[in-house]
């Protein structure tokens, strides 16, 4: 049986697997060069100008990097000379000695064996596997690279067909949608050939089936006149609009990104990048004030989702501006101020009561690795007075209700707790 070759290519890409002549006439072909790289039978990668490296690890490529590849592109100036040739004295059947031979497969298992674990813990292996079963997703793989970029855009757009094809099935629905998704939502939250029932994915959150900008268009212009006693603290709708505007961004942030998503890490974060774009594009200079800080509010939003330094101004107003005063408050005396100025019914009431306990819970653990004991008897309380009023919360706080009582059992050693523990929510 022929070895088989890939080569790397400009460290981002592989050709192959490709037999010794295949690999000849590639080369020939000029797909390849002096400066990239080969691996033979999940060996040592060796760049081909590295001519004792070649000749110490693919000897039988020695002669074509000498010959050939030193001499220019494709040309050779080897001759050939053959050899005189001899009579060979026919020899006795010799019976094949199995020990040999189990020996020998023996040998190439582990050495195969040996090399795989030296990829893998080169980070290498599951590149070359993902390049033997789908060479489409391993390309948008290496296109994406770790950010959202133009070349990764135009690659999805060549193949949607044949993605969308892939995504037919379950496994290339799973390993597509993250990529699909990434796509969507930095235009207009649709992708041809996958329904935004897909692109939302299972999520328990009140958030719209459809997060498309056309359907935070249409929501905008429906909710007008609910916009100002909103502000004013009259009036807290349970439709979707308003609840994403009263999102807690720190819930978001400390699950993202989640599983299936890369950039936007959330399906809860698309939708504001969503009703974002259509607010945008629905302003003009006869602008309702409303507008204006519903745009600030989305903004401050995404910029604590993104952990952004938030240094400019928002210029928020009423309730929005008393939400986003208790997410970045630094100490108790902060916190007392948001809700100074605010009127509120009780709907809004109940929220702002929710968050600012929650704010003095993440306050009282962050920067501190242990809590004495009047701080714990204080946090205690707060944590069951959290918990309480987190179930009439339109979003679940099971998590962080669960890290508090840890905290509590672990008598306030909170830096054992977070070593520890086996909750997926990450603090900064």
């Amino acid at each position: 049986m022929d070895r088989l070759y890939l080569i790397r290519v400009d460290m981002e890409r592989f050709l192959g697997p490709f037999t010794l002549k295949q690999l000849k006439d590639a080369y020939t072909r000029m797909e390849f060069g002096m400066q990239d790289e080969i691996s033979g039978s999940l060996r040592q990668w060796v760049s081909f100008d590295d001519v004792e490296g070649i000749k110490r690890h693919y000897p039988e490529l020695a002669q074509l990097v000498q010959s050939e590849m030193l001499s220019g592109w494709g040309l050779s100036s080897h001759t050939t000379h053959p050899l005189p040739s001899a009579k060979l004295k026919p020899s006795k059947r010799r019976r094949p000695n199995n020990y040999l031979w189990a020996s020998l497969v023996l040998g190439a298992f582990l050495l195969f064996g040996l090399a795989g674990i030296v990829l893998y813990k080169q980070g290498e292996l599951n590149e070359i596997l993902t390049f033997l079963k789908d060479r489409n997703f391993y390309n948008a793989q290496s296109a994406f690279g770790t950010q959202y970029n133009p070349r990764f855009e135009s690659y999805m757009d060549r193949n949607r067909e044949s993605i969308n094809q892939a995504m037919k099935k379950k496994k290339g629905l799973a390993q597509w949608l993250p990529y699909v998704r990434a796509v969507a939502f930095s235009r207009d939250g649709r992708w041809d050939g996958i329904n935004s029932k897909k692109l939302r994915g299972k999520i328990e959150e009140p958030l719209p089936q459809d997060c498309s900008m056309a359907y935070w268009e249409q929501t905008w212009l429906n909710s007008r006149s609910q916009w100002s006693p909103f502000l004013e603290g009259t009036l807290l709708p349970r439709d979707e609009w308003a609840l994403l505007l009263a999102y807690d961004p720190h819930w978001i942030a400390h699950r993202s990104p989640m599983t299936g998503w890369l950039i936007p890490g959330s399906y809860h974060e698309a939708c504001m990048q969503m009703a974002l774009k259509a607010l945008q594009r629905q302003s003009s200079g006869t602008t309702p004030w409303e507008a204006k800080v519903f745009i600030a509010r989305l903004r401050w939003q995404l910029g604590v989702i993104n952990k952004q330094v938030l240094s400019e101004e928002f210029q928020m107003s009423g309730t929005l501006w008393g939400l986003s005063c208790v997410e970045e408050s630094k100490d108790e005396a902060e916190l007392k101020n948001c809700q100074s100025s605010l009127s509120l019914k009780q709907g809004w009431k109940d929220a702002f009561d929710r968050m600012v306990i929650k704010r003095r819970l993440h306050l009282m653990i962050k920067g501190d690795n242990s809590l004495d004991e009047g701080k714990l008897a204080v946090f205690e309380a707060l944590t069951k007075e959290f918990a309480a009023r987190a179930e009439t919360s339109p979003w679940s706080y099971a998590e962080e209700v669960r890290l508090f009582q840890e905290i509590i059992q672990q008598k306030g050693n909170i830096r054992q707790v977070f070593q520890q523990r086996s909750s997926p929510l990450h603090f900064d």
